[in-house]
């Protein structure tokens, strides 16, 4: 990989890393939504957020598998240009 391969991976890591986060704020504002801030009146709404949750829930591990892979990927390149 090129030096500006490298950065460019580099910078994909970070924002992977900060989607990571930001999914896990998310599932947390979803789960807190329905569970504990709002009276959700309509149970099929109810059961929605509930799927909401448990799909953020899902994404988390996900995101954090492309995260290590990146991780790693930028390891070996990074090593193979000798920085």
């Amino acid at each position: 990989m090129t030096e500006g391969g490298l950065k460019y991976l580099k910078k994909l890591v970070w924002e992977v890393h900060e989607l990571q986060d930001k999914a896990e704020g998310l599932k947390t504002r979803i789960q807190n939504l329905y569970r504990y801030e709002e009276d959700v009146l309509d149970w099929d709404a109810h059961m929605q957020l509930s799927h909401a949750g448990a799909a953020m829930k899902d994404a988390v591990p996900c995101i954090t598998d492309a995260l290590i892979g990146l991780q790693k990927a930028y390891k070996v390149e990074k090593e193979l240009l000798g920085k």
